[in-house]
């Protein structure tokens, strides 16, 4: 699992980047790595080598612990995540969950210190499986209890008389 924060902000102040690795490390146990642009933006203002965003890569129990807070506890306090949707994914078996600044409140442990960050950015959850394809995926995390919910045309579209 790898879980990325990108920090638009850090283009005017690299500072605002420290609060988005804190966030990571708080939230997923394990210590971030800041990513740096590659290449010249000129529209941006982006030069080589600047500060962008944060990642942490989870494997083994780390992992595991995550994706267990994430499905048992985050998922179900948001409103309006029923699942994810049957056609989601890359077709290589990978599965890339967004989310907005608001959800990472959610976790236990950003509950206690949420009001200490100055800045609170969305971030995003790939999962890569093992899998070759979607559905071999969708078994194994459906298996691990993220839900996947089976999207449904209208009934105006689906009879014609």
């Amino acid at each position: 699992i790898t879980v990325h924060i990108r920090c638009r902000e850090a283009l005017q102040n690299k500072h605002h980047l420290l609060s988005a690795l804190m966030a990571l490390q708080v939230v997923t146990g394990a210590r971030g790595e800041v990513i740096k642009s590659k290449n010249d933006a000129s529209t941006w203002k982006l030069r080589k080598g600047m500060p962008l965003s944060a990642k942490v890569e989870l494997k083994g129990d780390q992992m595991l612990e995550f994706l267990d807070k994430l499905i048992e506890v985050v998922l179900p306090r948001m409103k309006e995540y029923h699942g994810l949707r049957m056609s989601s994914g890359d077709g290589s078996g990978s599965f890339t969950l967004g989310f907005d600044p608001s959800v990472i409140g959610l976790f236990p442990e950003m509950e206690v210190v949420y009001d200490q960050f100055p800045l609170i950015t969305g971030f995003h959850v790939n999962i890569n499986t093992t899998a070759v394809r979607n559905p071999s995926g969708r078994l194994l995390l459906s298996g691990l209890g993220l839900p996947f919910v089976h999207t449904r045309k209208p009934a105006s579209e689906t009879f014609q008389l």
